[in-house]
């Protein structure tokens, strides 16, 4: 009897690391399989892609400034430039290895408009055209003499001949900025807009600085994080507690079937004992 019962808690021992590895063995199957085919499909969509992929990956007017700041996805830009000056040298680079950029229009600059083509083309023969309008300014004599906006450091420094500055807001609730600019002419009147109002991601400020006789425009691109970082913390934090979870659902599943298996084993001692007393009875 005592062998019996013995062997009866062996096999169950048995069994239940059967059933623990056959899980392991599918599960880690499954994946493995699943990794190999999405790798797979993944590899043969990025080739498609990087075939297709027309989009610039930087773009830059050296000694000026884009308007608005360079986004792959934005086609049209605008850049000021002084009234002598007849070529700009543009620096793009495209975003796949072995797309062609080809610049046209950035030289014999006569007009007070003039328009300059980035075209950028893919592997597959298709092709994106940037656009950057380019505009004469002629000499300035309204100016301001400081720009600050409390909070942010400008990028340049302030100068007065500089119209486009860059700058940025991480981990803010602020949704306006407090803007001092003074002009060079006392009677010159000053006004800000797009400081209200902040929106996350890009915000362009124009300071508009104008006399009746002249209208002088800076302008300050500002990134703004609403809170990213957090937002981040918080994702991580829902994505250990479903993982927590998840162990927890397993660990009772367990639990469960090492019950399920002392009923079967105390089940199977007790048919045993029933047949063991019966042939004592009829003895």
């Amino acid at each position: 009897m005592r062998k019996l019962n013995v062997s009866i808690i062996i096999i169950s021992i048995i069994l239940l690391l059967s059933l623990n590895t056959v899980y392991a063995t599918s599960v880690g199957t499954t994946s493995t399989t699943n990794e190999t085919v999405e790798t797979n499909e993944l590899s043969e969509e990025a080739i498609e892609e990087a075939r297709a992929n027309k989009n610039l990956s930087s773009l830059e007017v050296v000694g000026y400034e884009l308007s608005p700041y360079f986004n792959k996805n934005n086609l049209t830009y605008t850049v000021i430039i002084p009234e002598d000056v007849t070529s700009i040298e543009i620096n793009a680079e495209a975003e796949a290895e072995g797309a062609i950029v080809r610049i046209s229009g950035n030289t014999r600059l006569t007009r007070q408009e003039n328009t300059v083509t980035v075209r950028v083309t893919a592997k597959d023969g298709t092709s994106r055209a940037y656009s950057i309008t380019v505009l004469k300014a002629p000499e300035v004599n309204l100016k301001l003499d400081s720009l600050q906006i409390e909070g942010l450091e400008l990028n340049p420094v302030f100068d007065e001949d500089t119209f486009y500055y860059t700058s940025s807001l991480v981990d803010t609730e602020l949704t306006s900025l407090n803007v001092n600019a003074v002009a060079n002419d006392e009677t010159a009147n000053v006004e800000i807009i797009g400081a209200d109002n902040l929106v996350d991601g890009e915000n362009l400020i124009n300071i508009i600085v104008s006399n009746g006789d002249e209208t002088t425009i800076y302008q300050v691109n500002v990134d703004v994080d609403m809170l990213g970082e957090k937002e981040k913390e918080v994702d991580n934090v829902i994505t250990r507690v479903r993982k927590i979870i998840n162990y927890a659902l397993w660990g009772v599943a367990g639990f469960l079937l090492i019950i399920v298996l002392i009923l079967i084993i105390v089940l199977i001692r007790k048919l045993i004992k029933r047949k063991k007393n019966g042939k004592h009875s009829e003895e």
